[in-house]
């Protein structure tokens, strides 16, 4: 009486397929772990914030006319919103993905400048409702829009054209 063949010099077609099921099911799991614990895709984690009650806090506090706007234009969404007695920052995404930073500061231009728009190169001026703003190149496209005034120093940078931080310049408000 002779014994089963051994399938371990010469695997069956249905060894090699449950082989194949169990590596790709352990392939499976751990692509869905990673994707689930270790992806980091900031603009949708980061929820939108009612900045319009940060800045109701901020303004009494504020030893600075602390800038806002007045409203965000449709699909526009406020994401951080910071102040403390010597700064404020707000930060915004545009309809079409685009980054705003707002950054009022108590610090000269040049401080302000090397702070928030490192690597960034002066690209001439420009006049927004009335007032003239230094304007600045940055690195991936950005737009940088700054001005001191009694100490404290406006800064906008930004991922959107100049066109669209023009508008949002003209939207700031400080009431």
């Amino acid at each position: 009486m002779s014994s089963p063949a051994s399938s371990r010099g010469n695997p069956s077609m249905g060894d090699v397929l449950r082989s194949v099921a169990v590596i790709g099911l352990i392939v499976l799991v751990v692509w869905a772990f990673g994707r689930i614990f270790f992806t980091n895709d900031v603009e949708k984690t980061i929820e939108p914030i009612d900045y319009a009650k940060v800045v109701e806090q901020a303004r009494p506090a504020a030893s600075f006319e602390l800038l806002a706007p007045t409203s965000l234009p449709k699909g526009w969404e406020a994401r951080s919103a910071r102040f403390d007695p010597q700064a404020w920052h707000l930060g915004v995404f545009t309809d079409s993905g685009d980054y705003i930073g707002l950054e009022q500061i108590k610090t000269s231009v040049d401080r302000a400048v090397d702070r928030f728009a490192e690597g960034s190169k002066p690209a001439g001026t420009a006049e927004v409702d009335g007032r003239t703003w230094k304007v600045r190149s940055g690195p991936k496209g950005r737009w940088i829009y700054v001005r001191g005034d009694d100490g404290v120093t406006t800064l906008i940078n930004s991922s959107a054209s100049r066109k669209t931080v023009e508008s949002y310049i003209s939207s700031l408000s400080t009431s």
